[in-house]
């Protein structure tokens, strides 16, 4: 029988009709069907047996039959066939018909009932109370004594037959009124009388072995007694039946096979193994959760830590400067702006101060080219001339002057290299916005792969990362924002930096008209004091007295007076002065766009500074997060853990050691009640099955 159908038995004896019906079962040619008839005192002890025997099937055999007895006082009741005895061994001799024989055992029975009455709340013996009123208690207790002893796994075990047993009480409403009975039968009123009919299984319980928590519940349901309340007016009392047959399983075993579905234990075995190695993932899986979610909520520790530390040594410092950087300049702009002014000025003066000594010069050509022809009044105008020229040039070769204009000349040099050398550093800084804007998208990138963790667990159910998403999003997007300013910004930036640089570069048009400037300015300064000379003067007043004899050596003196390296120089100067007129419009332009650039940086520095503070806020709302994150999973794990232990390992107990085994226990029960198919005995070639009527005797008044 499968282990299905003996779920099934299980159900079909807890849910038993109280109606019974006369079993009919004949597999071999012959069945011996068994009544053993109980005469019983009250109490339900045992007076006389006597055991009916049918040989049902015997009407289509000829000839003889075997069979086995342990009664005294056989004889056949129905027909006239006869017997042959041999000890237990009889053989039938047959007449084309079935036999019925009786005969006496004072055999143990394999179950008995006990009747126990209470009045009043005392025990009594019921001949005692006949015709005495009040509240009556009936107990009736089943006793099974054909109990086998089998062994299971190993272990010996106790198996007793499965008798199901009914007792009848017939209670008559002149006597009793108020009947009521528990759990264990039911009672039936038609006005005239109560119908008691109560119902157990002794010693089932106790073979099944219903020991845990779960098998109690079913325990409670296998009762091998039950009580009756009333109340009695003048006792008497009729009397009771009781029935008892150890077929009644065989027969809900049978109808439960023909009924079985074909689902079997071996299949309920595999699922129960899936669901142990399911429940060991899914404990394992949330242990591993756990450890992930307390690894990213120190990640994201760290994470916060490094932000933070970022944000405070990095950024904020990289933005302060920005800030100082764009406070200074207005003033870098209105420096240079005023530089140039200067420049220009300088190199205008210079072309003026040039025109002049290219007057002079053309004068003194002028009179060297007619010295052939001076005569005195020539001479005379001539000395004039010299003495003017010697007035003007003491006062144009003024030292004091002399020096502030070759002094400013080379200031003016000096100075775009200072300046060329300011640009060239501040052009170093812009490795460190570089580096700055690496790390910046460095963490940018850190805080997408965050965010893409946290909406991963979002989608994986964690329905508490709404606001965590929201502010990573918010603070990647100010991130990207930001990043994307401080790049634009530091190239404008840069690219003002370097133009002004390579305007102010060694060789550049700017630092080249600078260097001529200046040089051309020392010569002519040289120049100017070489003709401003007094001892020079002082010649050519003392040869205005020997003009005649001087005259022809006066070209010499001129050229003395370097005439030649002053008009040298001169040209100098005005390519100087070009030069440094062009440098500084580019300089103009590029100290502007280099105003804007500071302005943006300004701006982008505040921007950074504001996302990084998002950053850092949102970071930390992350933290929360994750910290929530992992007490939740820890939570988790260790909730799973709990019901593994007293939820799922429970169930997995039960089943294998109480479901399973009361399984083979039944299937062992079930076993010994086929066994079981004679009480006076039965021939090894027969099937047979036995029922018990036992019948107390009636309670009343002696006559």
């Amino acid at each position: 029988m499968k282990r299905n159908a003996i779920r099934r038995v299980i159900c079909g004896v807890l849910a038993l009709s109280l109606a019974f019906a006369t079993p009919a079962v004949s597999f071999a040619k012959v069945t011996k069907q068994e009544s053993v008839y109980v005469i019983a005192n009250p109490d339900g002890s045992t007076k006389s047996i006597t055991v009916s025997d049918q040989l049902q099937g015997a009407a289509n055999e000829s000839g003889t039959i075997k069979d086995v007895s342990e009664l005294s006082d056989i004889k056949n009741v129905k027909g006239d066939e006869t017997f042959d005895q041999s000890g237990q061994n009889l053989t039938w001799n047959l007449n084309g018909a079935d036999i019925f024989y009786q005969g006496k055992t004072d055999k143990k029975l394999p179950v008995s009932v006990k009747i126990t009455y209470e009045l009043d709340g005392a025990k009594v013996n019921p001949q005692d109370i006949v015709g005495k009123s009040g509240k009556l208690k009936i107990t009736v207790k089943y006793e099974n004594n054909e109990i086998q002893t089998k062994t299971e796994n190993g272990k010996s075990v106790k198996i007793a037959t499965p008798f199901l047993m009914a007792t009848g009480l017939i209670l008559d409403s002149e006597h009793f009124t108020n009947v009521k009975m528990d759990d264990g039968g039911k009672v039936i009123d038609d006005g005239s009388k109560s119908i008691v009919i109560g119902i157990g299984m002794p010693g089932l319980k106790d073979s099944l072995d219903l020991s845990s928590d779960l098998m109690k519940k079913i325990d409670d349901k296998l009762k091998d007694e039950f009580t009756v309340t009333c109340d009695t007016t003048e006792f008497e009392m009729k009397n009771t039946f009781t029935f008892a047959s150890a077929s009644l399983l065989n027969m809900l075993s049978e109808e439960a096979d023909k009924e079985d579905s074909g689902i079997d234990f071996d299949k309920i075995d595999d699922k129960i193994d899936d669901l142990d190695e399911a429940v060991d993932k899914l404990n394992d899986g949330t242990k591993k959760l756990s450890d992930g979610t307390k690894d990213l909520d120190k990640g994201v520790a760290d994470l916060k830590s490094g932000i933070e530390k970022y944000a405070n040594q990095g950024v904020k410092k990289l933005t302060a400067g920005i800030r100082e950087l764009g406070k200074n300049a207005p003033k870098l702009k209105k420096g240079v702006g005023d530089y140039v002014s200067g420049v220009d000025k300088l190199a205008e003066g210079t072309k003026k101060y040039v025109a002049t000594i290219e007057l002079v010069l053309k004068t003194v050509k002028t009179a060297t080219a007619d010295l052939g022809s001076f005569d005195a009044t020539k001479l005379a105008a001539l000395t004039t001339g010299i003495e003017q020229l010697s007035n003007g040039l003491a006062s144009i070769a003024d030292k004091d002057k002399m020096t502030q204009l070759s002094d400013g000349a080379k200031a003016v040099s000096d100075g775009i290299g200072t300046v060329n050398a300011g640009l060239t550093q501040l052009k170093s800084s812009f490795s460190n916005n570089e580096n700055a804007i690496v790390a910046l998208e460095t963490a940018l990138a850190a805080d997408e792969k965050v965010l893409e963790g946290l909406k991963a667990a979002k989608a994986a159910g964690d329905t508490n990362l709404d606001t965590a998403i929201a502010t990573m999003e918010k603070s990647v997007e100010g991130q990207k924002k930001a990043i994307a300013g401080l790049k634009e910004v530091t190239k404008g930036q840069k690219e003002g930096v370097e133009k002004l640089a390579t305007a102010t570069a060694s060789g550049s048009d700017l630092a080249s008209g600078a260097k001529t400037i200046a040089d051309s300015v020392s010569a002519f300064v040289t120049g100017l004091t070489t003709m401003a000379d007094p001892t020079t003067m002082a010649t050519l007043k003392e040869a205005m007295g020997k003009i005649g004899k001087i005259l022809p050596s006066l070209s010499g003196i001129l050229s003395m007076a370097s005439s030649d390296t002053i008009t040298n120089t001169n040209k100098q100067l005005t390519d100087g002065c070009d030069k440094l007129l062009s440098a500084g419009k580019k300089m103009r332009s590029t100290i502007k766009k280099l105003g804007d650039g500071m302005t943006k940086l300004d701006d982008g520095a505040k921007q950074l500074d504001s996302a990084t503070d998002t950053v850092v806020n949102g970071t930390g709302k992350l933290k929360d997060g994750t910290g929530k994150l992992f007490s939740g999973a820890k939570k988790l794990n260790d909730g799973f853990t709990k019901f593994r232990e007293k939820a799922i390992d429970k169930l997995m107990d039960f089943y294998n050691d109480d479901l399973k085994g009361m399984v083979d226990r039944l299937q062992d029960i079930m076993d010994a009640g086929k066994e079981y198919k004679s009480f006076s005995g039965i021939d090894d070639s027969m099937d047979g099955e036995v029922k018990f009527i036992i019948e107390t005797e009636a309670v009343k008044a002696e006559e």
